[in-house]
């Protein structure tokens, strides 16, 4: 397993590649930490990118909030944060170090490692054993705690999703679904996906909310937002004054309303602020 430290102050992104057998269902796979003595100005925003995520904080617990709802999760056990379609605000203690494994899950594969309809967990943060068997789950998270060191902890939890992944069918309509919409990053309308597969558009809607948790015009969006926020991260001023957002939006004001829906700032308020934890984790390519 390779990775690549990528230091920013006080935080650290080390990316793990998934094994072989996760390769299609694992979008990355992220150690997150920090030394603490975070900035007062940061403001800890996460943006949604339409996956489902496994965690496990090793190191300090988290606090965040999706939308208008708060949650705890405390050191050393299992979570799932659902895909979202509004931001996730960490609200971990600046002043003390954390560590953190995240599991991105693919959105066409979620739904076979997540044996759960993806709908129950939008805009959700809820433990692990509350999804599967809480002996498997406590089982596991001892497993994770005795391990030595963050790698081993994820080849542990790759053991485990290997073995979920051999229990489980591929969906291969919703897998081109969701490739389709990832591969014209987010611009084929809903019509044109239904005419390809021969499909309602319901049809779409009720796979997509089984299967993902959102609807495919949701995730659509979400793709096509985040394509453009990673070319705003290259050089913030020079995106907005030039009017490069015309690259993936019609117009200033969808651009706009669609960048306040997924960060919760105008993209000029933004562009003023601080947000490295959000910006380091998802500095790569989507």
């Amino acid at each position: 397993m390779n990775g690549g430290e990528e230091p920013v102050n006080s935080l650290f992104v080390r990316r793990l590649a998934p094994r072989m057998e996760l390769k299609d269902c694992i979008k990355d796979i992220w150690v997150f930490e920090s030394s603490g003595s975070l900035s007062e100005e940061e403001l800890q925003i996460i943006a949604p990118n339409g996956s489902a995520k496994l965690m496990l904080y090793y190191e300090g617990h988290f606090t965040g909030r999706v939308g208008d709802q708060a949650f705890w999760i405390p050191e050393n056990r299992l979570s799932v944060l659902g895909v979202s379609d509004c931001p996730t605000i960490a609200e971990f203690d600046r002043d003390k170090a954390f560590g953190c494994i995240c599991f991105e899950l693919h959105p066409a594969f979620a739904h076979r490692l997540l044996t759960v309809p993806q709908h129950e967990l939008r805009n959700s943060l809820v433990l692990f054993g509350e999804l599967i068997n809480p002996s498997v789950s406590g089982i596991m998270e001892e497993k994770l705690y005795a391990a030595s060191d963050p790698v081993q902890k994820a080849l542990i939890l790759q053991d485990y999703l290997i073995g979920m992944l051999a229990r489980t069918e591929n969906d291969a309509k919703f897998a081109y679904c969701v490739s389709a919409i990832w591969n014209s990053r987010g611009r084929i309308s809903i019509a044109e996906l239904s005419q390809d597969l021969g499909q309602s558009d319901r049809w779409l809607r009720q796979k997509f909310s089984e299967r993902l948790g959102i609807g495919p015009k949701t995730f659509a969006s979400i793709v096509r937002f985040q394509t453009c926020f990673k070319a705003l991260l290259r050089d913030k001023k020079s995106f907005l004054e030039s009017g490069q957002f015309y690259d993936f939006y019609y117009d200033q004001a969808h651009f706009i309303k669609e960048f306040k829906r997924f960060m919760g700032h105008s993209p000029a308020r933004y562009a003023a602020l601080q947000n490295e934890v959000g910006e380091i984790i998802y500095s790569g390519d989507f």
